[in-house]
């Protein structure tokens, strides 16, 4: 059985890749990394749409950046791990002096030798070191997948936010321009002594209302657009147009179920460790297998070459070196004459004490406890994406039937200032109840206009959507 030693790493390295491509590919072509340019001032800034504001975030989103440079650092580290299956070349020279005190010369020596040196391959249980790099690079770049799905369903969910409360603004403002007619005629009516002034006084108080509403509308817009602002690594103080339409998120329950199966995180760390239960688990078996010790060599007296066999901690690796002796004071005399050399040792384990079936039932043990944790998982991801599904049609549903809600309340409240206006008696307290049955409804409608583009994020947040 011989170790493909790295062929862990092109899995979780080909994840990496295959993650960075499909965003990039689905968000197109992104912002190149580094600090954004400082905005001038007196220019006025270019909307962004959605793919503009996703594509930004991948690319100069900070959280995201760190994330990257922590899997290239983990890369990096599998360069050092590498290494050791590289060929190494050294020279090695030395000078030697010796002089006694009688005596009036000094007998001095140099000696100079080039080495090569290559591991060739490795067998049995894999390197500690390679273990402790593919754990590294797994939670590095898990990480990062997660990072990506958290920033990008916010930016979607703040994109869309700034979006609807541009169509609220337009609301209140259209219904302040309303009120404030309305206003307009108390006050001839109440000059003319036709209407109180009570009447006038109630009426300019509804566009106050109005005004008040519009203003805390904007301020949570401005919210959201300093957030957005800070997750695609622009400068907080710039102004951000956002050009686009609300777009429902539409996508299908069971195409929502497998996507978030293949994407989640949890499922995809517990795969991995997994795949490593399974080989220690296959590695058990080199536990009873020979220790084994060799080395055997060749050499002139100037060059020799040798061939290694040997175990560092858990794993055999077999290395060759040659060396050439470039300069030499006192030559042996054997120079010229080759000569033969090798050694083999082996220590064979019979018994002992039942130590292997022991460790083979506990890493059993810990497999089965894995897959069933990994089914226990695909059942939890599969309920909370359907959970937030139907959330999400809760949502959409009741945001149907409170629109219809505002529009009776408007409508009602229009029927009674119709009355009032042409002289009918309406009682003051009655029209002030509906005029808060119209502003509550209203309020709630935003409230649950919110809350459905909410539970539409965290709904691409589960399946891993970033397109």
């Amino acid at each position: 059985m011989i170790l493909l030693t790295f062929s862990p790493f092109r899995a979780l390295h080909l994840r990496t890749a295959v993650l960075i491509a499909g965003v990039a590919a689905a968000l197109g072509p992104a912002v190149a990394e580094g600090p954004p340019a400082v905005p001038d001032s007196t220019a006025r800034a270019a909307p962004l749409g959605l793919a503009d504001c996703l594509a930004t975030a991948f690319s100069q989103n900070r959280e995201l950046i760190r994330a990257r440079k922590r899997v290239e650092e983990v890369e990096s580290d599998a360069v050092v791990v590498r290494s050791r299956l590289m060929p190494r070349v050294s020279l090695t020279a030395g000078y030697d002096a010796l002089r006694a005190e009688g005596d009036a010369d000094t007998r001095d020596q140099l000696a100079s030798e080039l080495l090569l040196e290559q591991r060739l391959f490795e067998f049995g249980p894999d390197a500690a070191s390679e273990i402790q790099l593919r754990a590294d690079l797994r939670k590095a770049v898990f990480d990062y997948q997660d990072k990506v799905y958290e920033v990008s369903a916010r930016v979607w969910e703040l994109y869309h936010l700034i979006l609807l409360k541009d169509q609220q603004i337009a609301l209140r403002v259209a219904s302040r321009q309303n009120f404030e007619a309305t206003f307009a005629r108390q006050q001839a009516r109440f000059e003319k002594r036709l209407a109180s002034e009570e009447q006038k006084l109630q009426a300019e108080l509804n566009v106050l209302e109005e005004e008040l509403s519009i203003n805390r509308i904007r301020r949570e817009q401005l919210r959201d657009k300093m957030e957005l602002l800070r997750l695609i690594g622009r400068p907080i103080g710039l102004d951000l147009r956002l050009g686009g339409e609300l777009e429902p998120f539409a996508v299908d329950q069971d195409e929502a179920v497998g996507r978030a199966l293949v994407h989640d995180v949890e499922i995809g760390v517990t795969e991995q460790l997994l795949d490593e239960q399974r080989r220690v688990l296959r590695e058990i078996g080199w536990e009873y297998a020979p220790d084994l010790s060799a080395d055997a060599g060749v050499g002139d007296g100037r060059r020799r070459a040798g061939l290694t066999v040997g175990r560092e901690g858990g794993t055999w690796g077999v290395g060759v070196e040659t060396g050439l002796t470039l300069d030499e004071a006192d030559p042996p005399e054997d120079v010229g004459e080759a000569t033969w050399s090798a050694r083999v040792q082996a220590r064979i384990p019979i018994f002992e004490g039942g130590a292997r079936l022991g460790r083979e039932g506990l890493e059993r043990a810990r497999l089965q406890g894995l897959q069933v944790q990994l089914r226990d998982l695909r059942a939890s991801v599969e309920l909370g994406v359907r959970q937030a599904y139907q959330s999400m049609l809760e949502a959409e549903e009741t945001q149907r039937l409170q629109e219809k809600s505002v529009v009776i309340a408007r409508r009602r409240l229009e029927i009674k200032q119709q009355v009032q206006e042409k002289g009918g008696q309406v009682d003051e307290a009655v029209l002030e109840n509906f005029r808060q049955q119209f502003f509550t409804a209203q309020e709630v409608l935003f409230q649950n206009q919110e809350t459905y583009i909410s539970r539409q994020a965290e709904l691409r947040r589960l399946m891993g959507y970033v397109e």
